[in-house]
């Protein structure tokens, strides 16, 4: 059962009488070789089943929020998917950017099908940033798996046949001033012991930078990488880390590259030493120091705007929040639908990621409960009044 569902219980089975038979009429004594050849009609002989009541069109409220003020004037930006287009009706309108396969499915169609799955991709986030504009949301991470397996060590492929489409996704990025980002996955490690393992993260970057390159995103479209596992000696792992930035990435995924501070093994300032030796920006993670708190928030943010001042790349830090009822920090990582409030010491200039499982929605709350852009109402996902949780239908 999924974890945000509420229990069910069955209900208890009531043993009903059997009817009582009717006669038999001749027509249903027929063999089913012959019921088949006489069309069936007549072998059946059971009652017609009523008809069922029309479904009930749900009643929806769109609840009220508390006000708030802020002096923020920065852009908000969700993760990914929109969950207005990734649930339209019927599924051929469904808009997302993540279609991917199966090994065993590039073996078996080869690998001009899981390019063609990049092209739709491509072209479905032409239609996110076009509802982004329409909707005020000018900041977005784009998700990983645009183009599948083009990382992969046997079956990865370069991304210049679909050269045209990503210049076309970069100059409507430019024309409204949106910002894209990356966030290469949780196996992206490069503090790892193994070589395969950072030559497999050295590849997944490439790939990432390739994408962003082909758009022609200027320096502010950066690639978000966590410090990865400890393996049992932290410093010797940051060490690592940080000879893979120097001297193994090549200096276009290197100009992208930014850290961020994690619940579980590295804090900022765990990272802030290497951020600011090698001049990497690092992304302040809210909820994660929140987990794994080190310096005063204050210090880490004066120190990592620094690093941003000074390689000219716009501010960016992350924001979710623990769902409700989270007691344990591994119930704690898990990102809540919303976020109720922005941080109190947040920068004013700066971008913000909202890290919440309502994606565009958790957006629109912020924009309304503190006045930052006027929101379109038929575009907000609305609370069912007998339900405790959202809706996935405007």
């Amino acid at each position: 059962m999924d974890e945000d569902s509420d229990d069910i219980v069955a209900p208890k089975k009531v043993k009903r009488k059997p009817k009582p038979q009717g006669k038999k009429r001749k027509g249903s004594q027929l063999k089913p070789d012959d019921a088949a050849e006489d069309g069936g009609e007549e072998a059946t002989a059971s009652p017609r089943k009523k008809k069922r009541a029309p479904k009930l069109e749900p009643v929806y409220v769109i609840p009220d929020v508390e006000k708030r003020t802020t002096t923020f004037k920065g852009r908000l930006g969700y993760a990914c998917l929109n969950t207005i287009l990734r649930n339209k009706k019927p599924a051929t309108d469904v808009v997302f950017c993540s279609r991917t396969c199966r090994l065993d499915t590039i073996k078996e169609k080869g690998i001009d099908f899981v390019k063609d799955l990049g092209v739709k991709n491509v072209e479905d986030l032409l239609t996110i940033i076009e509802w982004n504009e329409a909707n005020n949301i000018r900041f977005m991470r784009i998700s990983s798996d645009m183009f599948p397996f083009a990382s992969h060590s046997l079956h990865g492929y370069p991304l210049d046949y679909c050269a045209p489409l990503l210049a076309r996704v970069g100059e409507l990025a430019l024309k409204y001033n949106h910002r894209l980002t990356t966030h290469p996955g949780q196996y992206t490690q490069l503090g790892s012991p193994k070589k395969e393992v950072i030559a497999a993260a050295v590849r997944e970057l490439k790939y990432h930078s390739e994408m962003l390159d082909l758009m022609g995103i200027d320096k502010d479209g950066v690639m978000i990488v966590h410090g990865g596992g400890v393996y049992g000696d932290k410093e010797a792992a940051l060490e690592r880390i940080k000879d893979t930035i120097a001297n193994v990435l090549p200096q276009n995924v290197r100009d992208r590259l930014v850290l961020e501070n994690d619940e579980i093994c590295y804090s900022a300032s765990d990272l802030l030493p290497i951020c600011e030796s090698l001049l990497i920006p690092l992304v302040f993670d809210y909820h994660h120091d929140a987990l794994n708190p080190s310096l005063p928030r204050t210090e880490i943010i004066s120190r990592a705007n620094e690093i941003f001042r000074k390689r000219g790349i716009k501010p960016k830090q992350h924001l979710s929040e623990a769902r409700e009822g989270a007691e344990t920090l591994m119930e704690k990582r898990k990102h809540s639908a919303r976020c109720k409030m922005l941080p109190e010491d947040l920068p004013d200039d700066m971008d913000l990621m909202i890290e919440a499982k309502d994606k565009e929605q958790a957006v629109l709350q912020l924009y309304r409960t503190y006045d930052l852009h006027p929101v379109i109402h038929g575009t907000v996902l609305v609370l069912v009044a007998s339900s405790p949780s959202f809706n996935l239908t405007p």
